[in-house]
């Protein structure tokens, strides 16, 4: 976990790149980010936006690749969900940003490539990899970090490398699942999703608009 206070969103970019976008199983493949400062539900989408923009120049510079919006939404979600991958590209980043909650939860983040190093070879697991673990939990434990998501004073971000096992990808993925520890339906647990697709640097995007609905909107989907 990194507390953020007078670090500039650029900073920031620098200080998780390597980690997300990691090459090898040394890195954890995901970034805690913690707020210190006070913020509106506003200026926090824009630290999302403006985090995207500058990693998305830091991978031209390292793969000459961009990133790009797969989806950004803000949703009111208490639901636990098994360990997976999000649908995206087969390289991609996801960033999720927790709003001040009461509602008690944790993400648990397991690292499938140093699991496949169990195996007799890791092609002997990534050839039936699936976006959802379908085997017992039990055997991600020694691979699994938790990290607590939701703070009643703080915002925060995890950054984390949302890539499937493919020929074509640069960097290691990793699997995610949320567990909500106190489920209270009258009250709200508010997470900002941006899903990053890694595309080719030259590829023509229409970002502006997915940004501004995104920025401008107070939608909380369900």
């Amino acid at each position: 976990m990194m507390e953020v206070k007078n670090e500039t969103i650029k900073q920031l970019a620098e200080k998780s790149f390597n980690t997300v976008f990691r090459t090898t199983t040394e890195a954890p493949g995901f970034m805690h980010l913690v707020f210190s400062e006070e913020l509106t539900p506003y200026q926090f989408r824009c630290i999302l936006t403006d985090l995207k923009k500058e990693l998305s120049a830091l991978t031209v510079s390292k793969f000459n690749k961009k990133l790009d919006y797969h989806w950004l939404v803000r949703f009111d979600q208490q639901e636990n969900t098994p360990f997976h991958v999000d649908n995206a590209a087969d390289q991609s980043i996801l960033m999720l940003g927790y709003e001040p909650s009461e509602i008690k939860s944790e993400l648990q983040i397991a690292d499938y490539h140093a699991y496949a190093e169990t195996y007799k070879t890791p092609e002997d697991y990534y050839s039936t990899f699936s976006p959802v673990f379908k085997a017992e939990d039990d055997l991600l434990k020694p691979f699994t970090s938790k990290i607590s998501t939701a703070n009643k004073n703080k915002y925060s971000i995890v950054i984390l490398n949302n890539s499937s096992p493919k020929p074509n990808v640069d960097t290691l993925g990793v699997f995610h699942k949320a567990r909500i520890l106190n489920k209270d339906l009258s009250k709200s647990r508010i997470v900002n999703s941006m899903v990053l697709n890694v595309v080719e640097a030259d590829k023509i995007t229409e970002y502006e608009i997915k940004e501004n609905r995104f920025l401008n909107n107070n939608l909380i989907s369900k």
